[in-house]
């Protein structure tokens, strides 16, 4: 805090507290004095204290109040600043009330969980610190957190010695350097230098019909093309067909492309099923092909040890992609790659610009060097705390609550006439419909459930089948939730 330089003295109470002494002012308009800081953290002490406890009272999807936000969309830019008293009442005001309430027990729409108490004030250190994780000279603690991350996590699914990864924004990011890692991997030593501009064979990369979207847009980015992206059959339980991807693979090989990657699914984001990964490891081994795992939804929950047997199995997989901001409930954002070695993200990412200081030490890593970004900040800090914290058994209950909550909803909508499930409940997700109605019905179900501010569900298309969907990644979350919801939208669909 900037109060040490500018001769503030803080002598501890009998409490144990700290007692602000008067300070002079600070040298720069940009900083507070303490009695100025103290006021920011007692504001945003008592707004988070009264969101929290009032967040179930709210509408979960608000009624946009258009008129105030185009008011703050207007604003010409400010020249003399406001108070802290002023901020936090438009906050009150304007931006609370038009805002998706994430943290209500019946928002289920998605994979985005509530955070865990303890995230927000990791945020709030890490910001403080503002430590730049690129270079170790920049962060050395940071540095070293991050390492322990990622042993911890590469432990967690067996990966060797030689793996590393870092820590990103979310999945979509983590997929994004995979895939790089991946495509700089079978190009060899002259992919920097040439890319794909040297017309060579065409790369051809495979994936489930049911992946995620962000493997497009990887795909898109890296410059592959979307034309040599090929989506492959799923079975009846939403799984990617091994002998799908194999005559995929072959037919591309007779035409004269080369196959280069496979991306596997630890939780697909529709119904939550998790791919063959074993059976593709093999199959990847056999055809010289990258396996990555997009495990950003469901990898975590090898914590459990309910899902621990499906995915232990990641460990054999080239890389993979992890979301701390899923399933260990952290604050966004937190995302997370691993590679099995990590030559593969420095032959992809590496960089030694001469205005940098970088230098091999055998206690740290040069972030820099395994990501695009040069720029990246403290993200380990919530998610190694949440761990340290709460412990590994704390999320591995929370993750089978989840699983528990999913399996209630199921349960209900079989023993309700006016649903039907359009998948089996294998993790956290359920996908179901109102029976009598047709898909426009569905859809003007869920719309007027959403709008009502009563709960938020999302949309569900199993195989051209659509419905309505709910993803428990809440920590607030009920069983009377659950059956309140499954009775609104037995009356809605009466109305």
């Amino acid at each position: 805090m900037e109060s040490g330089r500018i001769g503030c003295r803080q002598e501890p109470s009998p409490a144990g507290s700290l007692t602000i002494m008067p300070s002079s002012p600070p040298i720069s308009p940009l900083l507070f004095t303490p009695e100025q800081h103290a006021q920011a953290l007692k504001l945003v002490g008592e707004f988070s204290l009264q969101y929290l406890a009032t967040v179930a009272e709210r509408p979960v999807y608000p009624p946009v109040d258009r008129v105030a936000l185009r008011t703050i969309g207007h604003e010409p830019l400010p020249r003399q600043g406001q108070t802290l008293e002023t901020l936090f009442a438009e906050l009150e005001q304007v931006v609370v009330p038009n805002s998706t309430h994430s943290a209500h027990p019946r928002f289920l729409p998605y994979v985005q969980p509530s955070p865990n108490a303890l995230s927000p004030y990791a945020d709030h250190v890490a910001a403080v610190l503002n430590q730049n994780c690129n270079l170790w000279h920049l962060s050395p603690a940071a540095n070293v957190v991050e390492q322990t991350l990622l042993r911890w996590f590469a432990d967690l699914f067996g990966l060797p010695q030689s793996a590393s990864g870092i820590v990103t924004s979310g999945g979509s990011m983590a997929n994004l350097v995979a895939l790089t890692a991946a495509r700089d991997h079978a190009l060899g030593k002259s992919a920097r230098a040439k890319g794909l501009q040297a017309g060579g064979t065409p790369l051809v990369l495979y994936t489930s019909e049911e992946a995620h979207s962000s493997i497009d847009k990887a795909v898109s980015i890296l410059g592959l093309g979307t034309n040599n992206l090929r989506h492959v059959p799923t079975d009846g339980r939403f799984r990617l067909r091994l002998d799908a991807l194999a005559a995929a693979v072959a037919t591309d090989h007779a035409a004269g492309r080369r196959p280069f990657c496979v991306v596997a699914s630890a939780g697909t984001v529709t119904t939550g099923a998790i791919d063959p990964i074993a059976e593709l490891a093999a199959f990847c081994r056999e055809q010289a092909l990258w396996l990555h795992v997009d495990g950003a939804y469901g990898a975590l929950a090898a914590l459990s040890e309910r899902f621990r047997e499906p995915m232990s199995v990641i460990g054999l997989a080239d890389s993979v992609s992890l979301d701390p901001h899923k399933f260990l409930f952290c604050a966004f954002e937190a995302g997370c790659v691993l590679v099995r070695d990590r030559q593969d993200l420095v032959d992809a990412f590496s960089a030694q610009p001469s205005y940098l200081t970088m230098s091999e030490d055998p206690d740290f890593v040069d972030f820099a060097n395994q990501g695009p970004q040069l720029s990246r900040a403290f993200k380990a800090l919530k998610v190694w705390w949440s761990l340290k914290h709460f412990g590994a058994d704390a999320f591995a209950s929370t993750i089978e609550q989840m699983h528990d909550l999913a399996l209630h909803m199921g349960g209900e909508i079989e023993r309700r006439a006016d649903f039907e499930l359009l998948a089996p409940v294998v993790f956290n997700c359920v996908c179901f419909r109102v029976r009598r109605l047709d898909d426009a019905g569905n859809r003007r179900v869920l719309k007027s459930l959403v709008d009502g501010g009563d709960a938020f569900l999302g949309p569900a298309n199993v195989k051209g089948r659509i419905g309505l969907r709910a993803c428990f990644m809440n920590l607030r979350t009920a069983r009377s939730d659950v059956d309140f919801i499954l009775d609104r939208l037995q009356a809605l669909a009466r109305d």
